[in-house]
Formats: C-alpha cells, sequence, structure tokens
C-alpha cells in the first residue's frame, strides 16, 4: 500500500468488516494479506474444529463466520477449564491472537485512508453535539485530533485527555463529547498490572503511527516499567466486561447521561445485532422511551430489511423516523439551522 501525498489520504481500497467478514478471501486479496492463515494459524485450527468446517481457508462458511460467537465460545471453554492447565492456556493464547487479527485487518483497512461519510459528519457537527461510537478504527478520531487541524480546519473537536486521569473522551470548546464505548485503537494501557501506570490510559496522538502498531510494527511501551502496552478495547462478546474497567465503563455512564436528555438523536449504520443485548439496552433505557426525544435512524435496512426494522421498532419504543437511507443524506438531518437543538449522534 503506497503512502500518499502528505495531508491527503486517499479512500480505503476495502472498508472495514463490522462483525463478519473478517476472513473472507475477497477482504484479504484487497489487503494484499495472503499470510492471514500462516500468521493466525491458532485462531484458524480452533473455528475450522469447532464449526467443523471443510472449506477451504476464505471460502464459503469463512465469510460469514460471526466474531461474537468466537469470542463467546473461547470464553465459556475456558470457564470450564483448569485456569492453569495447558488447554486453558491455549484458549486463552487463542483469544489474544483474535484481538490481534481483528485489530491487523482494521490496521490495513484504514491506514491513510479516511472515512467519505466519517469526514461529512465531522463537517456537519456542532461544538454541542455528542457523538457516541462502538467501533475501534480511528477513522472517525482523526477527523477530530488537533493533529489534524491543518488539514481538516472543520474539526471542532479536541482531545483533553490527561496524562494524570483515566479519560476516555475528546471534548471540545462547546458541551459536545466524544465517547467510544467498545474501547479504541489509540488507547493503550500497561500489560503489567503490578505497574502503577495499569490503571491509566495512554492516549497515541499519531493515529497513522497507531494503525501500523496494530498491524505489528513497533510497539507502544510503559514509561514506568518498560512493559508492553495494549489498545483498550472490548471484544464482541455475549457478555461484555463494560463494568470491569473503569474507563469504559465511565464512558457508558457518560453516554447513558447523554441519551437520557439528548432532544435529538440520529443513529447512523447501527444494527442492533439481535445478540448486542448492551446496546440495545442502552438505547432502549434512555431514548428508546422518551417521547420528547426526536430520534432519527439513518441506515440502508430502513428501505427493504423487515428484521432491521423489528430490531428498530423493539428499542425505540416511542418511535423514530425510518425516512432515510443512504448515509450521504447526514447532513440533511443535522443541518436544521442555526437555532437547531444539540444532537446525539450514534454510529
Amino acid at each position: 500500500m503506497q503512502d500518499p501525498p502528505e495531508g491527503h489520504p486517499e479512500l480505503h481500497s476495502h472498508p472495514p468488516p463490522m462483525t463478519n467478514g473478517f476472513f473472507a478471501k475477497d477482504l484479504l486479496e484487497a489487503l494484499a494479506y495472503p499470510e492471514a492463515e500462516q500468521d493466525f494459524g491458532e485462531v484458524v485450527d480452533y473455528i475450522r474444529a469447532t464449526k467443523l468446517l471443510t472449506d477451504e481457508f476464505g471460502e464459503g462458511s469463512w465469510k460469514t463466520i460471526d466474531l461474537e460467537e468466537v469470542f463467546t465460545s473461547l470464553e465459556i471453554g475456558r470457564e470450564f477449564q483448569n485456569s492453569e492447565s495447558d488447554e486453558s492456556a491455549l484458549l486463552l493464547l487463542t483469544r489474544n491472537k483474535l484481538v490481534r487479527y481483528i485489530r491487523r485487518i482494521i490496521g490495513l483497512c484504514t491506514q491513510y485512508t479516511y472515512g467519505e461519510h466519517y469526514r461529512r459528519l465531522a463537517r456537519a457537527l456542532d461544538p454541542n453535539d455528542t457523538v457516541i461510537t462502538f467501533n475501534w478504527d480511528l477513522l472517525l478520531d482523526q477527523e477530530f485530533l488537533p493533529y489534524n487541524l491543518l488539514a481538516h480546519p472543520y474539526s471542532k473537536f479536541f482531545n483533553t485527555i490527561q496524562p494524570e486521569e483515566v479519560t476516555v473522551n475528546y471534548q471540545n470548546p462547546g458541551s459536545g463529547l466524544y465517547l467510544k464505548l467498545h474501547g479504541s485503537l489509540n488507547w493503550f494501557r500497561c500489560g503489567n498490572h503490578k505497574c502503577q501506570g495499569s490503571a491509566k490510559i495512554k492516549f497515541h496522538g499519531n493515529t497513522q503511527s497507531c494503525l501500523s502498531v496494530n498491524q505489528g510494527i513497533g510497539e507502544v511501551s510503559c514509561e514506568q516499567c518498560g512493559s508492553d502496552m495494549s489498545p483498550v478495547i472490548v471484544p464482541p462478546l455475549l457478555r461484555k466486561p463494560v463494568g470491569e474497567d473503569s474507563a469504559i465503563r465511565s464512558a457508558w455512564g457518560l453516554a447513558r447521561t447523554r441519551l437520557a436528555t439528548a432532544s435529538k438523536v440520529v443513529v447512523i449504520g447501527f444494527s442492533a445485532s439481535p445478540t448486542d443485548f448492551y446496546a440495545s439496552w442502552l438505547l432502549r433505557s434512555t431514548v428508546g422511551i422518551r417521547k420528547a426525544a426526536k430520534v432519527v435512524v439513518v441506515n440502508p435496512g430502513n428501505q427493504a430489511d423487515q428484521a432491521f426494522r423489528n430490531r428498530m421498532d423493539a428499542i425505540f419504543l416511542s418511535g423514530y423516523d425510518s425516512s432515510l437511507h443512504t448515509f450521504s443524506q447526514i447532513n440533511e438531518v443535522l443541518s436544521e439551522g442555526e437555532d437547531a437543538p444539540p444532537n446525539l449522534i450514534a454510529t
């Protein structure tokens, strides 16, 4: 993949997958990554054995493998093993390898790229708008960081993470927040639990360097003990450890507070997977039951996907606007004049 001209990132050659499609052959070919099966043999062997797959890697059923199902299977398997057994150690190794595989694929998909719709969203934001995302990638982050303000002067969000505090959002000159509820590829924490620094998050401000680290190129070391640092991310598990990490718990708490008071909520590209109980609960228990809040869902599923419409109806019990079905219509729903009330955008 060629480096783009300075300050002018190119569109990515393949969009990052969500929970499905991480092992599809067309994805790996687009990323010029034929070594995936060899590099992550433990993951491939585990999936092949537990799913009884006979298809060639990347073909057939590999195209639709659900990461949440794989992660949940690994976690349940570990619960029924002696924690000091070889079997438990192998399951933990496979789980960690799977996390690294996801990080590498997202890094390959998004390095030296920009998200066309993310850029359109960033341009339309008001300083008082809050953005909540369930994604790990940095496509929106790079539109907000001061690192990119000269290239993208419309960005109004600033990073205010203080080194002595565990803070998980960017805050702009207004009241809006940027909250990443599943962590982020640019939040790092020391892996040495005896180190005092392991209680804090180190924010990696150089987006492209961070994406290289997530592909296995370079590393981030703890300044206090020298140990390797790993990204703070929540894997797609059926039972998500939201309450086990103070930083992630804070992000969810802030998101719930904002959703409970927002006058207008725009939900973009959120599929509401039937097994994503946490995200569905967050929306349903706040804006989903507030008749005073205006909810707009921007998703292609609004047109002909009845299963998607049923999931949305079950979340937004007080109703929602389903008239928008393409991401190019984002400006239409956000731009309602200078006196428009603050928005809350969920992606």
